[in-house]
């Protein structure tokens, strides 16, 4: 017999099972679209551009959909070989040779492999350019955000597939191999034993869920939040899937204990059917759950950042106008020159364009990194650092009054700081030779919008600025120079174009000067708008591209589960159960699967609202009420939607069981 023989009978087979493979075949390649899709988006230039951010952000999405898609396909490989088991005995029975029936298998696998992933890269490319141009359409923002791919891409995405397909060939080859034809016909009406479920794994669930959460509430800054958060995102699908496994079996067994849950009609069709059935089951809940919190976390995150795209606008630019001088080239008394010449300059600047001077904040101050060992500061290097240190802000009194409304007077071994994570528990500082007795400052100086840790230390002399520089310049000589800078930032009355035309003067004014550099609000806010739109765009597309996968895996778990329970229900019927009892057991399974999965997604959700939280925080989204009504929005529009698919597919359940 030749490979053409056993082509064409690979061929045939997938015609006479199309009912089961036509599903198959769209849930793979679906499944496939949403990787090539995802990890499309690293090359995208919007993503490089915008944000160092997301291109790691979405480099680790892409595992997690890698990761995620790996156990899918083996997931629904397993339902359909599970069907065919009698067909494959058939083949022992009539004579064919196991190697036979392996070459049917791999020809079979061979063809299911080409049309998944040739589908998925057509569909890739089409719907990718479709929906970018529909979401351009409708979001109407600034500049276009254009979908791109790259032949890398793709090979990739063709070369990790062939690689899941060729494992689930493996699998498919392994239940035959291992087992006499007798028994394979009889594979499909063999229930599943009842599992026995592990304390151990039920354990682990718990530990890996507890671990994933505990980095999510105890991290301690937005940079490490971006670290960690992968990490934490695999121990959650980890656990997930183990607790759903093992969590459900206990639940369930400890339903069956009761006697007075169990011992009726409806209760006990529906236990006994979901445990007998719950390893299957779970791998389904735990796919939805994980998919349901990345649905939530991605556009209500994104929406977050759209909506808060004033604040973050008000955290990046602290007035409307925002000049900087830098004194590295400048003596102490240039330096103190400017800075009073410059902040008449600018009023005279804006009295000639009819506007009036408003809120202007001016300050003098040092830049540099450290930590504190006890009481005393220990300088060390700052950005890029493997471990980012604290940040140190050293101000000056007459500054620090003035910006204030304050008039607190020091003595030159007093000192007054801020801490971004409250009061320290040192009463005094020690830096180099000098030691200052602390006082907590009771100003806000927007500690939350900080990147890093962040303290600011207030001197009474500007000598102590010098000589704190100077010590910092010993400690690490290697360290570029500390040099004392200046801050002068104000707001005008006016019109936004008169905001705008006083910020392209001042833009001029800066340009003729290496010291100066200037910030105008108005001029960044259209680009900000367009920048917190285009992550808007990328969650909507994310979002939609989880909910499909969402779709598609409850889809495929109600015909599943309505193959399995199609025998059973004709026999329970036979037995005296009427349909309305029937109907009702099966209802009460659905809606255990319909609630379970969102339930737990808007723990895992809650759950990693901290680490959430810090990341918003490197965007300059500071505001919990923001992300709070992003996040009860997103979650009550996506229930709807999931409710909406549970209603579609629970009706092709019951038309499968009737």
């Amino acid at each position: 017999m030749n490979n053409r023989f056993f082509t064409s009978l690979a061929v045939r087979n997938i015609k006479s099972n199309k009912q089961l493979y036509v599903p198959y075949l769209l849930s793979s390649t679906a499944i496939i679209t949403m990787f090539y899709l995802m990890s499309s988006l690293l090359t995208n230039k919007f993503v490089q551009e915008r944000s160092s951010v997301l291109p790691t952000l979405f480099a680790m999405g892409t595992i997690v959909i890698g990761i995620f898609s790996f156990i899918f396909i083996l997931y629904i490989n397993s339902f359909l070989i599970k069907r065919r088991k009698k067909e494959i005995g058939l083949y022992g029975i009539l004579g064919l040779e196991k190697k036979h029936v392996a070459k049917i298998l791999f020809f079979e696998t061979l063809i299911t492999t080409f049309v998944s992933i040739a589908g998925a890269l057509i569909v890739g490319q089409v719907f990718g350019r479709l929906f970018f141009m529909l979401l351009n359409y409708l979001l109407r923002l600034p500049t276009n955000i254009n979908y791109s791919t790259s032949p890398m891409t793709a090979l990739i995405t063709a070369g990790l597939f062939a690689g899941v397909f060729a494992i689930t060939y493996l699998y498919n080859v392994s239940q035959f191999t291992f087992a006499n034809p007798i028994k394979l016909l009889k594979g499909k009406k063999e229930g599943e034993k009842e599992p026995k479920g592990s304390i151990l794994l039920f354990i682990l669930s718990i530990v890996l869920i507890g671990w994933g959460y505990g980095i999510s509430l105890t991290i301690a800054d937005p940079l490490s939040a971006i670290s960690k958060f992968f990490l934490a995102v695999l121990l959650v699908i980890m656990g997930t899937y183990l607790l759903f496994i093992t969590g459900s079996i206990y639940i369930l067994k400890a339903l069956k204990k009761n006697k007075r849950i169990y011992y009726r009609p409806g209760p006990f069709i529906s236990i006994s059917g979901m445990l007998y059935r719950m390893k299957q089951n779970a791998v389904g809940l735990a796919n939805i759950c994980i998919l349901a919190s990345m649905v939530i976390i991605a556009v209500s995150t994104t929406v977050t950042i759209f909506v808060g795209t004033e604040e973050t606008l008000e955290n990046r630019f602290p007035k409307e106008n925002n000049m900087t001088l830098n004194g590295t080239d400048l003596s102490q008394e240039e330096l103190n020159t400017q800075f009073v010449g410059l902040q008449g300059k600018f009023r005279e600047e804006a009295q000639k364009m009819e506007l009036k001077v408003t809120d202007m904040e001016s300050y003098r101050y040092l830049t540099v990194f450290g930590n504190l060992e006890g009481n005393r500061l220990v300088f060390e290097e700052g950005f890029p650092a493997a471990n980012v240190p604290l940040y140190i802000q050293v101000l000056l009194l007459e500054d620090f009054n003035e910006m204030a409304g304050k008039q607190i007077e020091l003595s030159n071994g007093e000192a007054l700081y801020y801490h971004s994570k409250g009061a320290l528990n040192q009463q005094n500082i020690v830096i180099g030779d000098q030691e200052f007795k602390l006082k907590e400052a009771d100003y806000d100086f927007g500690g939350e919008a900080a990147i890093v840790t962040t303290m600011v230390l207030i001197v009474p002399e500007l000598s102590q600025i010098e000589m704190i520089s100077e010590i910092y310049q010993q400690e690490l000589p290697q360290a570029n120079p500390a040099s004392i800078d200046a801050f002068i930032g104000w707001n005008t009355d006016g019109t936004n174009a008169q905001k705008k035309a006083l910020g392209k003067q001042m833009k001029q004014l800066s340009s003729a000067s290496e010291s100066l550099s200037f910030e105008s609000r108005e001029a960044f806010r259209e680009e900000w708008y367009s920048m917190n739109g285009g992550f808007l765009f990328l969650g909507i597309f994310l979002g939609l591209l989880f909910t499909i996968g969402t779709v598609l895996i409850t889809y495929f778990k109600q015909v599943s589960e309505g193959f399995d329970d199609r025998e059973k229900f004709q026999i329970m019927q036979k037995v005296g159960l009427d349909k309305d009892m029937v109907h009702e057991s099966t209802r009460s399974q659905i809606v255990w699967m319909f609630l379970l999965p969102i339930v737990t997604a808007t723990i895992h959700v809650i759950f990693a609202y901290p680490i959430v939280r810090k990341m918003l925080t490197v965007f300059g989204v500071t505001s919990e009420i923001t992300w709070l009504l992003s996040f009860t929005g997103v979650v009550v529009a996506f229930s709807a939607i999931y409710w909406m698919i549970y209603r579609i597919t629970s009706r092709v359940y019951y038309s499968i069981v009737k």
